[in-house]
């Protein structure tokens, strides 16, 4: 009887994770359509991403709608302008591959293009899980949503193979996009960046108490051969 509370008890746990995954795409939806579009992605993504940071952060409870809201009028223009940002940087990379005339040495500055696009798709995978993390100006977004994703590879890897796996799936089942194709791509983009982020917060800790550890050293030392 207990077996049968306990699967019973995981599967409720299950339908209420799954429907509250498809409410927050829909708000996602509804929102970016009554920002008509280019004026309200951005601030329904970075609303979408503040929902599933809390529920990374194990707060599953919270008021999904509310929270969405309050964070879709607060970031409006400061998101919007991030936006606007990015929007440009992708442009002029797209613009300047597309153009660029081939041979000689418009060939060397074809691959530099090339490695930007790869830094700006490397950055963009960061940039709204931080966005949502920190409060910063917006070239502080930019500058360590680069630094992270470069410098750690392998969960920069790893997100990019569950984005592509849920691609996949959703390109197979097309009758999950209204209901879950960004609510999930965000979860899994939010869960990534905040292993990072929790990983660089435990080496800042372990370093600030092995520089107090340190510090009381040399004080005890001093103390020591002043008493002798």
């Amino acid at each position: 009887m207990m077996l049968d509370f306990g699967i019973t008890g995981r599967l409720f746990r299950l339908c209420e994770i799954v429907m509250r995954l498809a409410y927050v795409n829909l708000l996602w939806i509804l929102f970016t359509v009554l920002g008509l579009g280019l004026f309200g992605i951005f601030p329904a993504t970075v609303a979408l991403f503040a929902v599933t940071r809390k529920w990374v952060m194990g707060d599953h409870d919270i008021p999904i709608f509310s929270t969405f809201w309050h964070t879709y009028r607060k970031e409006f223009f400061k998101s919007t302008l991030l936006g606007f940002i990015l929007f440009v940087i992708g442009y002029i990379i797209y613009v300047d591959l597309m153009y660029l005339p081939t041979g000689g040495l418009y060939d060397f500055v074809r691959w530099g293009i090339v490695v930007c696009g790869f830094l700006y798709i490397i950055m963009m995978l960061y940039i709204f899980p931080i966005y949502v993390h920190f409060d910063w100006k917006h070239r502080l977004y930019i500058k360590y949503a680069l630094l992270l994703g470069a410098s750690h590879p392998h969960f920069t890897l790893l997100m990019i193979i569950g984005i592509g796996a849920w691609y996949y799936l959703v390109m197979s089942i097309p009758g999950l996009i209204p209901f879950f194709s960004v609510s999930i791509l965000a979860y899994i983009m939010m869960w990534t960046v905040y292993l990072v982020v929790k990983r660089l917060e435990m080496k800042q800790e372990e370093a600030e108490v092995e520089a107090a550890s340190k510090q009381e050293k040399v004080e005890s030392s001093q103390i020591n051969a002043e008493t002798k």
